[in-house]
């Protein structure tokens, strides 16, 4: 549709008119007219004070993640237990056993629970205050999965203590199993050599001669040297129904490829037993010693 010439040369001079009444006050533009927004213009950003960047640093360097508690952790109280009685089984009637292992698998973090009867996996999804308002107070949100969609029912919650030394290390931390230690809070400590030679080092691991001469020798790293042969072993650490406490040797002429050897101190003697059965809950030691060993000098 065409305009109109006439319309082409009015408006103009109409608009024109509309303005000049305006500016005199003679009459008053729409309300539309009159708050048609003018350009944005940006806040200027404010610049953090000294103060302010000393408290972010500060806050992000003591702020603990989960690298930082990244490693192999046992209780305290049953790592006391195992070193003063050289029995991991007797140990757990004094201390219930616990171990948390937490490393990196590609992007995930799996952390292992266990009491070397059950064990228990999941995956970290992160850590945060406990809303204590303690400083140290933390809990580990855990998950099975960490590679998809998790609802609030899909994680649970491990309360722990922890806090950077001034080195920014965590050396030490406190934590509340659910399931394996009732949710009592336990103070734990690093194994950084790993728990077999952790273990074998306070428990057997040494160079011994019997009343015939020969030698017997336990190395940390899991070497058992016996008259018949050398070995791989590890000691028992899975104290539910234990009746003694022993070590298993890789053997392939034994049943099931595993041998048990029963053992016990007698102040600084160790005695070697028998010992019969394929189960932890079935092993059964002869109190009568097949050897009586002392420190090789």
């Amino acid at each position: 549709m065409k305009s109109s010439p006439l319309s082409v040369a009015v408006r103009p001079r109409a608009v024109a008119l509309v303005l000049c009444l305006a500016v005199s006050g003679a009459v008053a533009l729409p309300a539309v007219a009159q708050t048609i927004p003018g350009p944005k213009v940006d806040k200027p950003v404010r610049e953090p004070t000294p103060e302010e960047i000393k408290a972010m640093q500060e806050k992000r360097r003591t702020r603990v993640y989960v690298n930082d508690l990244a490693g192999l952790w046992v209780a305290k109280d049953w790592a006391d237990a195992v070193a003063s009685t050289r029995a991991p089984h007797a140990a757990a009637t004094k201390a219930k056993p616990l171990a948390v292992n937490i490393q990196k698998e590609g992007r995930s973090w799996p952390i292992l629970r266990t009491d070397f009867d059950r064990a228990i996996l999941h995956r970290v999804i992160e850590i945060s205050p406990d809303g204590s308002g303690r400083k140290d107070g933390l809990r580990i949100v855990v998950a099975e999965k960490d590679n998809e969609a998790i609802s609030a029912a899909d994680v649970i919650a491990l309360p722990i203590r922890a806090a950077k030394n001034i080195e920014g290390r965590v050396d030490a931390m406190e934590f509340a199993d659910p399931t394996l230690s009732k949710k009592r809070m336990r103070a734990m400590v690093r194994v950084p050599e790993g728990l077999g030679p952790w273990v074998n080092t306070r428990v057997i691991a040494g160079a011994y001669t019997d009343a015939q001469g020969r030698r017997f020798e336990f190395t940390p790293d899991g070497q058992a040297k016996l008259p018949d042969g050398t070995f791989e072993y590890e000691v028992s650490l899975a104290a539910l129904g234990a009746a003694c406490e022993y070590v298993e040797l890789a053997d392939d002429k034994a049943p099931g490829g595993r041998r048990r050897i029963g053992f016990a101190w007698k102040a600084d003697t160790l005695q070697l037993l028998a010992a019969t059965g394929t189960r932890p809950q079935d092993v059964r030691c002869d109190p009568k010693p097949v050897a009586t060993l002392t420190r090789a000098s």
